[in-house]
């Protein structure tokens, strides 16, 4: 794979940092890389303006930064949980016969980091990594149920509840009952309000009681017809309480 120079420089640079994980100044990281100080200098200071190396005011050495732990922990954090999760999530989509996602909230939108689909033919699907507004259906009263009335009140009021279908909610004292049954049910559903014809469920997966992500099932309305409904949420409910328990256990056992 090709690399530009500089960038590549400027990664032998980042994990000389990490691996050794002390400190070393300009002129120790241009030796043993054997690149021009001028070029270290530039490199270091980019990642000193972006938090990814930090520098000591007396000895003027150089560490790995605090945005850089930061990062480290979001994908340690986003492994793990795919890692304890992914057997549930097969087993819900074995049992259900719909597409499983799992997803976190990031920013204002909700990142899908994981899908199991569905083994059916005609089957809903999104690639991972996929990013969905904050507002959309099922997920999103599920994540918004973690603020309070008035939190949802203030973010909506800057964000705007979107008609995505006819069956979107766009009333704000409508949706706010939506929240409150969801804090009191723990799941939410979504009912072709984010996508025509189409249908979802969610839960909360939580670590230690703390929400940190959701788990969601979604198929056509032919499909999750009323009837299968209330299988389906226990079959999730259920899915997302073994998983949020396997989180807390690792948490302690860590």
């Amino acid at each position: 794979m090709y690399r530009p120079p500089i960038l590549k420089k400027a990664i032998q640079i980042l994990k000389l940092l990490i691996e050794e994980y002390q400190p070393l100044g300009l002129m120790e990281v241009a030796r043993r890389l054997s690149i021009s100080k001028s070029t270290v200098l530039g490199i270091l200071r980019g990642f000193h303006e972006e938090g990814l190396v930090s520098k000591d005011g007396l000895t003027k050495k150089y560490t790995v930064g605090k945005e850089m732990m930061r990062l480290s922990k979001m994908l340690f954090r986003g492994q793990d949980l795919v890692f304890i999760a992914r057997p549930y999530l097969e087993n819900l989509a074995e049992r259900v016969d719909e597409t499983v996602f799992l997803g976190v909230w990031e920013r204002d939108m909700v990142k899908i980091i994981e899908v199991i689909e569905a083994k059916k033919g005609l089957k809903i699907s999104s690639p991972i990594r996929t990013k969905l507004p904050i507002t959309a259906g099922a997920i999103g009263k599920i994540f918004l149920s973690t603020m309070s009335n008035e939190g949802v009140v203030a973010y909506l009021g800057e964000k705007g509840l979107h008609r995505y279908t006819e069956n979107s909610i766009t009333d704000i004292n409508v949706f706010i009952k939506e929240i409150e049954q969801v804090r009191r049910l723990g799941y939410s559903v979504d009912m072709g309000e984010y996508l025509k014809g189409i249908r979802a469920v969610a839960s909360f997966i939580r670590r230690d009681g703390d929400p940190i992500g959701t788990v969601w099932l979604v198929g056509f309305s032919n499909s999750m017809i009323d009837e299968r409904l209330e299988q389906i949420i226990r079959d999730l409910s259920y899915a997302a309480d073994q998983i949020s328990t396997r989180l807390s256990f690792s948490s302690v056992i860590d």
